[in-house]
């Protein structure tokens, strides 16, 4: 289609010649990192959180409490790769105004016209006396006199609608390579316990409580599955601001249970195993997903080399699947990211 082979420079270069004001250069873009610059993100976690719930009638028990004291640290190398222009709607709606008017003066086969003209100057590989020659061949061309002619009463509107797009460069991605990440390295240790009161014990002994925790840690080393955890910052130049997606929801740890009783004491561990998250089962109600709970805003100084820190207190929920009770768990992440040499 005419739209996909669209170019830029042909739109100015025949403005130019039909006599329109030449377009202003684009904005000066922000001087971005160049691409392949590592930077370095770590975060800290602590996640706690604790609930109490009455059973209700018929349940066995009288009550059932959980209490959370969860933590981790992880850093991970992350890597810019080039620099975007304004994908804002807003940008792309412009855009796409000054698409419409062109393809409405421009029909495709006048657009084969123009490619193979410039194709031909291209050829050329830069020399002037070559695309001199071309270029007085192209004007001599009926069909693209033809064009060239429509193109002079398109011209005021053309160039209006193309003053309006913004070209420069304006945003920056660092992320991890999602085929070959970087190792990454950190440290979790978690610690949940439930506690059911007043249990009606079988043995007809009356009321027993009973105590059941998961507390253990893991320790994060580069070539553990758990180290290819990947993060994403994006460094918006026009407004001097970032974005950063910190992949604390991906923490967990395999534990193995452990009970005891107000009766007989310790039961020692059990064959049960689950594998918990640190900062918790859900992103908590009212959020859509964890995408949007644990993505943080800031402003921002340099963008060629990016620095900058945060911290924030988010609220998760943890759910216990055996008893499906919604636990809110209060999450303070710290952050700090900050770009490498050159």
């Amino acid at each position: 289609m005419c739209q996909n082979r669209f170019r830029r420079h042909t739109l100015i270069a025949l403005l130019t010649l039909a006599g329109a004001t030449t377009l202003p250069p684009a904005t000066i873009a922000a001087d971005f990192a160049s691409s392949g610059t590592q930077g370095t993100l770590t975060f800290k976690v602590v996640a706690v959180g604790g609930a109490r719930h009455k059973a209700g009638p018929g349940a066995g028990l009288d009550a059932r409490a959980w209490k959370i004291n969860n933590s981790g640290e992880y850093s991970v190398r992350i890597s810019a790769i080039l620099a975007t222009g304004d994908g804002s709607p807003e940008n792309k709606a412009k855009a796409a105004q000054m698409r419409g008017v062109y393809q409405q003066t421009v029909t495709e086969k006048d657009q084969d016209v123009m490619d193979k003209w410039e194709e031909k100057v291209d050829a050329c590989n830069g020399n002037e006396a070559c695309e001199n020659r071309v270029r007085g061949q192209m004007f001599a061309d009926p069909q693209y006199q033809r064009i060239f002619q429509k193109m002079q009463g398109a011209a005021p509107v053309l160039l209006d609608k193309a003053r309006a797009v913004d070209t420069s460069l304006r945003t920056q991605i660092w992320t991890s390579d999602p085929i070959d990440p970087l190792p990454g390295n950190g440290a979790l240790r978690i610690d949940v316990e439930e506690t059911s009161y007043g249990v009606i014990d079988p043995g007809g002994g009356g009321k027993v409580d009973y105590t059941c925790r998961w507390n253990g840690g893991l320790k994060i080393t580069p070539g553990s599955p758990e180290s290819k955890l990947g993060a994403t910052l994006i460094v918006d130049g026009k407004t001097s601001t970032y974005q950063i997606r910190i992949p604390a929801d991906a923490l967990g740890v395999r534990l193995t249970e452990s009970c005891r009783d107000s009766k007989s004491g310790s039961h020692g561990p059990s064959k049960n195993m689950r594998t918990m998250k640190v900062i918790g089962s859900t992103p908590g109600r009212g959020v859509k997903d964890f995408n949007q709970l644990l993505t943080f805003k800031g402003p921002l100084g340099s963008v060629r080399s990016p620095q900058m820190s945060g911290k924030q207190t988010v609220t998760t929920d943890w759910i216990d699947s055996k008893n499906p009770q919604l636990v809110p768990v209060k999450v303070t992440i710290e952050w700090s990211f900050s770009a490498g040499g050159r």
